[in-house]
């Protein structure tokens, strides 16, 4: 797999927890990212399921298109410390609850609970690029962790309408785990770089009832 800034993923497939979620609305039909945390929980950021919400389908395949077969949940719930009005960026996460099992083929990762992110990120997302919405990889580096608003701050520009909610995996080695969701970017006085919730710190939240 070649990666350079943001490219199409050659063997997405390894990757393929990463799903593409769409939102219709009153006013028109949105997409968003979610990734799969376990066979019958996707995850994604709040921001794209909060306020008045008509229809959510979920899409495993690699580019969207409406008319594809979605997968049925039963439901969804906001993260309950998340406020739209104040939180930006904190607790921006959210979990939808599958009908069934998720398809056999959608490769599950651990939620990686180190204390320290030493390896290879990787950031996906279904952003509109050149009018399309394809499973689409960002590779950002590491700029610190933020234990007061438990977040990873990553060294990344290249977020479109649509990532929020995206996986950012860490490759260890062999090894790949989730460590946290996409929710949005500061362009303050400090630069720009994106803010994306810490699974870790919602473990008990993401596996609760």
């Amino acid at each position: 797999m070649t990666i350079s800034g943001f490219a199409k993923v050659e063997d997405w497939d390894r990757f393929n927890s990463s799903l593409l979620i769409e939102v219709t609305r009153p006013h028109g039909v949105f997409t968003c990212t979610g990734v799969a945390v376990s066979s019958h929980t996707i995850v994604t950021a709040a921001h794209c399921l909060e306020g008045s919400v008509n229809s959510v389908r979920v899409f495993t395949q690699q580019s969207y298109d409406p008319k594809q077969t979605s997968l049925a949940f039963s439901g969804y719930k906001l993260h309950p410390q998340y406020d739209p009005k104040t939180s930006k960026y904190r607790n921006d996460i959210a979990k939808i609850t599958m009908k069934e099992k998720l398809p056999p083929f959608i490769n599950l990762y651990p939620i990686y609970e180190g204390k320290e992110v030493k390896g290879n990120l990787y950031r996906f997302g279904f952003g509109a690029r050149n009018k399309q919405n394809i499973r689409t990889v960002i590779t950002p580096t590491f700029r610190r962790i933020n234990t007061v608003d438990n977040v990873v701050e990553l060294n990344d520009k290249f977020s479109r309408s649509g990532d929020s909610g995206g996986p950012i995996y860490l490759e260890i080695g062999k090894e790949i785990h989730l460590l946290a969701i996409h929710s949005t970017f500061s362009h303050g006085p400090e630069g720009s770089f994106s803010y994306n919730p810490t699974l870790s710190h919602y473990l008990p939240w993401i596996y609760s009832n």
